[in-house]
């Protein structure tokens, strides 16, 4: 017999126990993202091993780069170039821009005929270090995102040994900022080193020394503060008459530096770096990798622990996964959308 009080009680149960469901699945779905990088002309946000992915820009007529998470985690700020049909002309334009971390609320922060790249946060997030061609040559600028006020912290001084200064990144205490400066040869090519200087642009010195007049070429790129302060991460390229070694680099702020051989050692040295990061609490590195000999070669992701020395790749797409930043992160990621991947393992540590 049908009795209401009877029924009442069955939906009650009913909605609690769906609730339930619905809690439970929720938690489990939920991925901390912790990588963003950029996959074609677009960014994608990713749990810290490649999965989960999930594209938070979608461009029809830009290409966007080199993206960065804020220091809490919840924005990103990136460069977009404008026109993906003038990437290759001499007028081209790189802005600024940032986006909440799940992809809404796009914001540009400069509007200028120059290239804005590089960016990198200041520790309260409340600054934004980055270079530009803004001044007649590359430097580094900072802006105040709150008034937008920017202000150029390096210049290149005529007669000086020094060029242009460009890929600046904060100190986590805010006191500092490293950042790439070419140096000033006679014909030829640029060479690259990594300098230090204040976060108001004063005392500017070299954090690795100039190379020695008759070395090979050597550019010294994209340098990384660890989050302990006392490490820089960095990538080297030295150009050899009859090739060129990619290595990535770690150097103490006070003291040497060590060269990550065993990359080398397993892939060889037909490769090129672009862009790297830290990541796992300052125990493992992400970077983006290429190899020239291979047809059709474009950039995967690749993870280095520096603890076990184990390697792996952790994308393997037809197209270039470039640029990732690392960040703690809380950021939910929906496996809506997400890519298919095929995961390359080059070697499993034994643990």
């Amino acid at each position: 017999m049908f009795h209401p009080k009877t029924t009442l009680l069955s939906y009650i149960r009913l909605f609690f126990f769906s609730s339930f469901l619905l809690c439970f699945s929720a938690m489990t779905g939920v991925v901390d993202a912790k990588l963003v990088f950029r996959v074609g002309d677009d960014l994608y946000v990713s749990n810290d091993d490649g999965s989960r992915r999930r594209r938070i820009t979608h461009n029809t007529q830009g290409v966007d780069k080199h993206p960065r998470w804020s220091p809490d985690g919840e924005k990103i700020a990136f460069t977009r170039f404008l026109d993906k049909n003038d990437m290759n002309s001499l007028q081209i334009s790189g802005e600024l821009f940032i986006i909440n971390a799940d992809g809404t609320d796009p914001q540009r922060l400069t509007h200028n005929n120059a290239l804005d790249i590089d960016t990198a946060w200041s520790s309260d997030g409340a600054q934004i270090a980055f270079s530009s061609t803004r001044s007649g040559s590359w430097e580094v600028f900072v802006m105040e995102l709150a008034t937008r006020t920017i202000r150029q912290l390096t210049r290149a001084e005529e007669g000086a040994d020094t060029a242009g200064s460009t890929a600046p990144d904060w100190s986590p205490d805010g006191r500092h900022i490293i950042f790439e400066r070419f140096l000033r040869v006679k014909g030829g090519f640029s060479p690259k080193t990594i300098y230090i200087m204040s976060a108001d642009g004063q005392n500017q010195r070299p954090l690795v020394p100039h190379p020695a007049p008759n070395a090979p070429l050597t550019m010294n790129s994209f340098p990384r503060w660890s989050a302990d302060g006392k490490r820089i991460l960095f990538y080297e390229y030295e150009w050899f008459r009859d090739g060129g070694v990619s290595k990535l680099i770690v150097k103490r702020v006070i003291g040497g530096k060590q060269e990550i051989t065993e990359i080398n050692d397993r892939l060889g040295n037909d490769f090129l770096i672009a862009g790297a990061s830290w990541m796992a609490g300052d125990r493992s590195i992400v970077f983006s990798l290429k190899f020239f000999e291979k047809p059709n070669a474009n950039y995967d992701l690749y993870r280095y622990d520096l603890q076990t020395r184990g390697l792996r790749r952790l994308t393997s797409t037809a197209r270039d996964e470039m640029w990732p930043d690392w960040h703690e992160g809380t950021l939910s990621v929906s496996p809506h959308g997400k890519l298919t991947t095929l995961w390359g393992k080059i070697k499993q540590p034994d643990l």
